[in-house]
């Protein structure tokens, strides 16, 4: 029995034993009728062909057991690697998007919202930039850091601070999105497994299933696994081939996916939560992603339409 180490919030064991390998997995942040939903929704994508996993059940048929008041569940092992889509071929982007299509597919049709979905209200601009403004006296008061994250976050502020200045008019409208429905929540390259071909072989960790907008997670997914995480910003090459998937199989239409895009840029103008965590929280462990997500901005939004063209699949 050994401790997995990859995921920031999993707690779970590999077991191997005389009749296989096994995940063992302590479930907290969802337990009791939330997460035999959860397992309801791998059934029903399973089923339709989705590569997930699904709960190995108990000598009397349950899917979880507990144990001193803790929730278990035990899975397959599944082989595979996490894949960045830099490193992958224009072909299996194209099918890591037909997969997700697919998965989205099956929801739409299969697992009807229950409830709305969280309203998206974009921060104003002036909302953004007190946020901004405040972040930077933090930064000020704290003179003496002697790892580099001090420069590089008042750099970023005032970065943002200009963009704010002078793109404030391009907020994204108060608009719901027309095709929304249960989605996985969390889709980056650390929640998909892929086979030796790169085909994905498992999309994992349901904690997060929620209802949402379809276009959203499709593009966040995109610049997840298309960011080079730097200056260069994104591989809007690969992103073309993953959209091109994923709208072969399930359509939203390019309104949502332009809606979708635009949220999300803003998502990363308004954002700081690296520095919030540094200065607020006092927790350095996300530190380093900082350099990366401020080269991000500044390439989107030299690029915007680059970016929106490609999640267009063109």
């Amino acid at each position: 029995m050994q401790r997995v180490q990859t995921g920031l919030m999993n707690r779970s064991w590999r077991v191997d034993s005389a009749s296989g390998s096994y995940l063992l997995k302590l479930f907290r942040d969802v337990t009791g009728p939330e997460l035999q939903f959860q397992f309801h929704v791998l059934q029903t994508l399973g089923g339709s062909g989705v590569p997930v996993v699904l709960p190995v059940l108990s000598r009397d048929g349950r899917t979880t057991i507990f144990l001193e008041g803790e929730e278990f569940g035990v899975f397959p092992w599944v082989g595979g690697r996490h894949r960045s889509g830099l490193s992958m071929s224009r072909e299996t982007c194209r099918d890591l998007g037909s997969v997700i299509g697919r998965l989205h597919r099956t929801l739409h049709a299969s697992i009807p919202a229950d409830r709305p979905p969280k309203p998206d209200n974009p921060p104003t601009t002036e909302a953004a930039l007190q946020k901004v403004d405040r972040l930077l006296e933090l930064v000020a008061a704290g003179r003496g850091d002697k790892t580099g994250f001090e420069a590089t976050a008042e750099q970023t502020l005032r970065l943002k601070r200009g963009l704010l200045v002078r793109l404030g008019d391009r907020r994204p409208p108060d608009m719901a999105s027309q095709y929304t429905g249960y989605t996985h929540g969390d889709l980056h390259p650390h929640n998909v497994l892929h086979g030796p071909d790169d085909r994905v072989s498992a999309i994992l960790d349901w904690d997060r299933l929620v209802v949402s907008s379809y276009a959203r997670e499709m593009a966040r997914a995109a610049v997840f696994y298309f960011t080079y995480g730097d200056e260069r910003g994104l591989d809007c090459d690969r992103i073309r081939a993953f959209a091109g998937g994923y709208r072969s199989v399930f359509d939203v239409g390019e309104p949502e996916i332009g809606l979708a895009t635009h949220q999300l840029w803003w998502d990363r103008l308004t954002d700081n939560w690296v520095i919030e965590w540094h200065y607020v929280r006092h927790n350095s462990a996300c530190d380093h992603l900082l350099p990366g997500q401020t080269g991000l901005v500044k390439w989107w939004t030299i690029h915007y339409s680059q970016v929106e063209q490609s999640l267009m699949g063109r």
